[in-house]
């Protein structure tokens, strides 16, 4: 059977399989350096301080390159930004692995945030122009699946690649792939959608328009507050902490230890398809993230503060606390219908700037949380040494912050589906 319906997706298909390849990059390349801590800070006799404002110099570009790229987004479409992106991401990537000293991988993670600033919104906008409304939550949830399967490939496969071809060349391939996913969207991606084409000429008068709408309504401004706390487990633990915690509580390698983000990453996914599909059956955000966060600091807890917890469990838990995770296709569901559709680059922006900025505090004040705690302590080669319990102590900073989101939800208005 082919309907024109199936006929028209098919031809769609490969510009939105291009652009969650580039999400999915966008994603390894984000969490590499959680698991090649031991190797950079070694490389480089890092702290935990350093090295955490190493990682966190990604969030400080990819964060202000938010709203400016929802609005080129808006005026230019997402084959351009998408295709340029990548070529740059690849750039940032090679300069991250070439490195030789601690100024030039931050170099390397400053460019990477402005590369891969149109990797999730790119596909948000991609998706507004080729997916109807209806139909919008559940592509932004596959989109976020995307990104957990790159998550998984920068776990447990990229530590096999690492420890097989060292840290180096593994960020070269990664480059690499930059390479070929920006000549897949330049050929493969539509330019800017016909239905969008008079939008764009209005656009491109007042590129600023759907910003303006954005900072005139105050649920935004509480939703974002709450999209940059809630979202901290994701961006402190999974991306970045996660792989050296886990090694110290079990006493495992880092290829080992891999498996423990890799095991948030596919939670990850699955609450990403989850959580739209149950927010359209009880016709409620709201109800699903106030469930969905409860749980989250329900499954954490034990993670941080049951020290005989056998390590399986521990993969378990970790798999659920990322399905707990997965409410942020529910953030821009709400943010997406708060605009006229042609702003949906701007909504995208926005949201996903808010979403992300708790990773700039947060990375090295954990960094510096364990510092502190441990007081100077060096093993026999000098290198900063950092115990189960100093991570421990650290972590109560995540869940107070999720307790936190719970409370900023009371303040939400909720979304329902007509």
């Amino acid at each position: 059977m082919h309907s024109s319906a199936s006929v028209s997706f098919l031809r769609i298909l490969p510009a939105i399989l291009t652009g969650w390849m580039f999400f999915l990059l966008c994603y390894v390349s984000r969490v590499e350096p959680g698991v090649i801590a031991n190797e950079l800070m070694g490389t480089f006799n890092m702290t935990a301080s350093t090295f955490g404002v190493v990682s966190s110099c990604f969030y400080i570009t990819y964060v202000a390159m938010q709203i400016p790229t929802g609005v080129l987004l808006d005026k230019f479409g997402s084959r351009a930004i998408i295709s340029s992106g990548a070529l740059l991401s690849a750039v940032a990537t090679f300069v991250f692995g070439s490195a030789q000293s601690v100024f030039q991988l931050q170099m390397g993670r400053f460019i990477l945030g402005v590369a891969t600033a149109s990797g999730f919104i790119g596909c948000t906008k991609l998706i507004s122009e080729l997916i109807p409304p209806q139909q919008y939550s559940i592509f932004v949830g596959i989109t976020l699946f995307a990104g957990c399967i790159g998550g998984i490939c920068g776990g447990t496969p990229t530590a096999w690649l690492v420890s097989v071809t060292g840290w180096r060349e593994t960020t070269f391939i990664i480059a690499g792939f930059g390479i070929l996913i920006s000549l897949l969207a330049f050929f493969c991606m539509p330019p800017l959608s016909r239905q969008f084409s008079n939008t764009s000429q209005n656009v491109a008068k007042n590129m600023l328009d759907g910003l303006k709408i954005l900072a005139k309504n105050p649920r935004y401004w509480t939703l974002g507050i709450f999209c940059a706390i809630s979202y901290l487990p994701m961006t402190a633990i999974a991306e970045l902490w996660c792989i050296p915690f886990v090694g110290k509580k079990f006493a495992l390698s880092t290829a080992d230890a891999a498996v423990s983000s890799m095991s948030i990453f596919i939670g990850y996914g699955f609450g990403s398809i989850i959580t739209p599909c149950l927010a359209n059956k009880l016709n409620s955000c709201k109800k699903v993230l106030l469930i969905f966060k409860i749980l989250t600091i329900v499954v954490f807890l034990p993670i941080i503060y049951w020290d005989g917890m056998p390590f399986r469990l521990c993969l378990l838990l970790l798999f659920l606390f990322g399905v707990f995770g997965g409410t942020v296709p529910l953030f821009f569901t709400m943010a997406y219908n708060m605009v006229p559709r042609q702003y949906g680059g701007s909504s995208s922006g926005f949201t996903n700037m808010m979403n992300m900025s708790g990773a700039i505090v947060f990375q090295p004040l954990l960094g510096k949380l364990l510092d502190s705690f441990r007081n100077g302590l060096i093993d026999a080669d000098g290198i900063p040494l950092y115990t189960f319990m100093m991570y421990k102590n650290a972590f109560f900073v995540v869940w107070w912050c999720m307790a936190l989101s719970i409370f900023l939800l009371f303040f939400i208005d909720d979304f329902k589906r007509k």
